[in-house]
């Protein structure tokens, strides 16, 4: 096999070199597109969790109190 010359291997570093720019970039987009879709995840979690609190709270408020009223009457 034949040595390569200087501007030979400058030629196929330059070329190894953008070939590795496009695939950083595209695999940044993709772990921007994961990180996004993550954040909507946690925000719809957060989201359902307030809702079961709130709507455990005024049950409980509410039988709190019917069985008040009962122990009244």
């Amino acid at each position: 096999m034949a040595k390569a010359t200087v501007s030979e291997l400058d030629k196929r570093l330059s070329a190894h070199e953008a070939a590795c720019e496009v695939r950083w970039r595209e695999n940044y987009r993709r772990l921007e597109a994961i990180e996004n879709g993550i954040s909507s995840v946690n925000r719809t979690i957060r989201n359902t969790l307030i809702f079961v609190v709130t709507l455990f709270l005024g049950v409980t408020g509410f039988l709190l109190q019917e069985v008040i009223y009962q122990a009244i009457q």
